[in-house]
């Protein structure tokens, strides 16, 4: 087992252990690719074309007309998990600053 993780081959940025058809690949990636490979969604409000956004690795439609988010299946929860990751991570690095 390596001690540390492989970059991601697509971004180049992120060191992952995660892998997206055979090749490393961080999840912010793979949620984009992913989210290319869906067709693109009517606003079932108003019936504009809804854009693909990246929300905390999550990829949710929205709609530039109304502004509109709709989620599939599952997302919220994902959302609130990367809410919750996050506030964590700023809490840890809040606590190792130094005390002025």
């Amino acid at each position: 087992m390596k001690l540390l993780a492989d970059r991601c081959v697509r971004c180049g940025e992120t060191r992952t252990r995660h892998m997206f058809e055979g090749l490393p690949t961080c999840e912010e990636c793979e949620a984009k690719l992913r989210s290319a490979q869906e067709e693109p969604r009517s606003c079932p409000d108003d019936g504009g074309i809804m854009r693909k956004e990246l929300v905390l690795g999550v990829v949710i439609d929205r709609c530039p007309t109304c502004g509109g988010v709709w989620l599939d299946a599952g997302e919220l929860q994902r959302v609130r998990e990367g809410a919750a990751k996050e506030a964590w991570s700023q809490a840890l690095l809040v606590g190792l600053a130094p005390i002025m």
